[in-house]
């Protein structure tokens, strides 16, 4: 082999080699890649199932915030009327623990719902008597009860004591 033949053979082999490292260096970093790769998708499925614990907590806590909402916005309550008597409301009968004068369609509630959000101001709906703003209070000893308020005594009297669904209304 002539030295041109020589320095070809030598330059394909060099090729040759330089081919083969390039592709085993090719190889190692696919397979660095592929390692970093199976890496990131084990994170990525830690973080997914991480979220979907925390979804479903979340969604838990909705659930149960939702029961006590029900529960707190819709009662069978006792429900009685009352009327502007020193009696019934003491020394000054005309007004209302909210520091309103009494009227028709203000109602009394019980201290147990009003530490339960049945709050002044708010409305509720007594099932076969209508709408009625929350003004006042009841006395201590009353628990579970709604007062409705009407000017004439004897018709308060007359109302009676009753049983009924009282709902809690938005707003």
């Amino acid at each position: 082999m002539n030295g041109h033949g020589a320095l070809v053979v030598t330059a394909l082999f060099s090729a040759l080699l330089i081919a083969l490292v390039g592709f085993g260096t090719q190889s190692a970093s696919r397979l660095e890649a592929a390692k970093i790769y199976e890496h990131q998708i084990a994170a990525l499925e830690s973080e997914r199932n991480n979220l979907l614990l925390q979804i479903e907590e979340i969604q838990s806590a909705k659930t149960e915030e939702l029961i006590k909402f029900n529960d707190a916005k819709i009662k069978d309550l006792t429900i009685t009327a009352y009327s502007p008597t020193v009696r019934e409301c003491g020394p000054d009968p005309h007004t209302t623990a909210s520091m309103r004068t009494v009227r028709p369609g203000f109602v009394a509630v019980s201290r147990d719902l009003f530490e339960q959000g049945w709050k002044f101001g708010k409305k509720v709906y007594v099932k076969g008597h209508g709408i009625f703003e929350i003004a006042d209070l009841m006395a201590k000893r009353h628990t579970k009860r709604l007062d409705i308020f009407i000017p004439n005594t004897e018709e308060a009297i007359r109302f009676g004591k009753k049983q009924t669904t009282v709902a809690l209304l938005e707003g």
